[in-house]
């Protein structure tokens, strides 16, 4: 027998000082469920889970379009941008490498004029600096030519193949044989972003921002209204709720499980990580190059390859970053090597999709794996474009985690929005990777659209 099933007064009941300490643990347990039941429930017309630039987006469009709107946004994290938006490469991408016709197309070439106008308003730190993609040789060069015409094909200005003469001009420092120009990239801090729409989120007096709520819980309520419960990490009982009319998940790097936790299905566009580690060049180096370099895609259609870029992001220094790699994480906030979670490990597992990419990409992904623990074959390829780059001029910078989801084995070429969950009361952004920075105001205006679609928007709130 168990010595908890013993009752006062039987023989071999529990001392008086253990008594004591079981009758505490009752009253914590009563009070811990009495807060959970008589929480201060607050109610809005649209809740947006996740504090990440597409959810501060996605709310900041839903206040600008609908006057009458409340909008509640929940972050499991202390602060906003706290994971992918936060550990990033602040470029403004120009919209070079997508699928033409697609959303993640038409948002990267929309969403970047957006941010730059969006830096201009609010006298954010924006620089146009613009990018070389460079092709090493001839076979190289023929994927130059590709991009060219679907970078053109999505409706990016000013795009321009150039030679290594004219390359040297740009960059003295850089070796190709060819490369493709692109003056519409430019550099932002995405982390400063955030906190300027939080600022505007906050001034509106009709958008809550909830910190340190982790969401566990989405129920239908007999009135229609949702009731998400959720509460701080670590902690087990929901001890935090509020009501809304209507959810939007924008979860990142759980977007499947929180969708999944709001009616959608979770057994398809799982989730896998990536770890990108950086280096920085120091900073007597720092003028090495003046604008983005990249390589030419490396194939698999993770990485874009290991490249240079300046940055404007006061936490980083200021620097020009090295990377990043992309290798596979065992936890979905692995931001060293051996971070593991047993659940992001057994997820990965059973999820076919990873298996089929692994498998299919055997020599990316041990490559990837190679150069995230060896910091010359990180440079290796970096060192084809800029010849005098030598090991000592870097140093160990910060590392972001990517999230992807793969269809039939190959990265899903699409962004992924989920509509109509839990009776039509939900939408679920289930596939939101790079370019979703760059993107993320346009992305605001679609998934508003599909909102406004799916659930009247216009009809109670214009």
């Amino acid at each position: 027998m168990h010595m908890f099933d013993h009752l006062p007064g039987e023989q071999g009941a529990p001392s008086k000082g253990l008594q004591d300490l079981l009758g505490e643990v009752r009253e914590e347990n009563y009070r811990l469920g009495k807060v959970a039941n008589e929480v201060n429930t607050e109610t809005y017309d649209m809740c947006v889970v996740g504090g990440g630039i597409v959810g501060l987006a996605t709310a900041r469009e839903l206040i600008r379009r609908f006057p009458g709107m409340t909008v509640c946004v929940l972050e499991k994290e202390a602060e906003v941008s706290h994971h992918q938006t936060g550990h990033n490469s602040g470029v403004i991408h120009s919209g070079i490498y997508y699928k033409p016709g697609t959303e993640m197309a038409y948002t990267c070439v929309h969403g970047a004029d957006l941010m730059y106008q969006y830096a201009e308003e609010h006298h954010l730190p924006v620089d146009r600096c613009g990018k070389l993609i460079v092709a090493t040789d001839e076979k190289e060069h023929k994927q130059v030519e590709l991009l060219y015409e679907q970078g053109n094909a999505n409706g990016v200005k000013g795009l321009e193949i150039i030679y290594r003469d004219q390359i040297r001009q740009l960059e003295p420092n850089v070796d190709g044989y060819s490369a493709l120009v692109s003056p519409n990239t430019g550099i932002i801090s995405y982390w400063t972003v955030c906190q300027t729409i939080l600022k505007e989120l906050q001034q509106s007096k009709r958008a809550d921002v909830k910190t340190n709520f982790q969401v566990k819980k989405f129920t239908k309520e007999a009135n229609g209204l949702v009731r998400v419960s959720g509460s701080e990490i670590m902690m087990r009982a929901p001890v935090q709720q509020v009501l809304a009319k209507n959810v939007i998940t924008c979860a990142g790097l759980y977007a499947d499980r929180v969708s999944g936790l709001a009616g959608g299905d979770d057994s398809v566009h799982r989730i896998v990580t990536f770890r990108g580690q950086y280096y920085q060049i120091k900073a007597e180096y720092k003028n090495l190059v003046q604008r983005n370099v990249y390589p030419v895609p490396s194939g698999g259609g993770i990485p874009v390859g290991v490249h240079f870029t300046p940055t404007i992001d006061p936490r980083r220094g200021n620097q020009l970053i090295i990377g990043p790699g992309a290798c596979f994480t065992f936890s979905r906030e692995g931001y060293r090597f051996f971070d593991t979670r047993l659940r992001d490990v057994w997820d990965n597992f059973v999820n076919k999709e990873f298996w089929g990419f692994a498998f299919n990409n055997l020599g990316l992904s041990f490559g990837e794996l190679y150069k995230d623990l060896n910091k010359r074959a990180f440079l290796k390829n970096a060192h084809k474009m800029i010849p005098d780059l030598t090991l000592d001029m870097v140093e160990l910078s910060f590392a972001g985690v990517m999230s992807q989801v793969f269809v039939n084995s190959v990265a899903a070429s699409d962004f992924i929005v989920e509509r109509k969950v839990m009776d039509g009361s939900v939408l679920n952004v289930r596939n939101a990777p790079s370019p979703a920075a760059t993107a993320s105001l346009a992305i605001g205006e679609m998934v508003v659209k599909c909102a406004d679609e799916d659930f009247g928007l216009s009809k109670r709130y214009c």
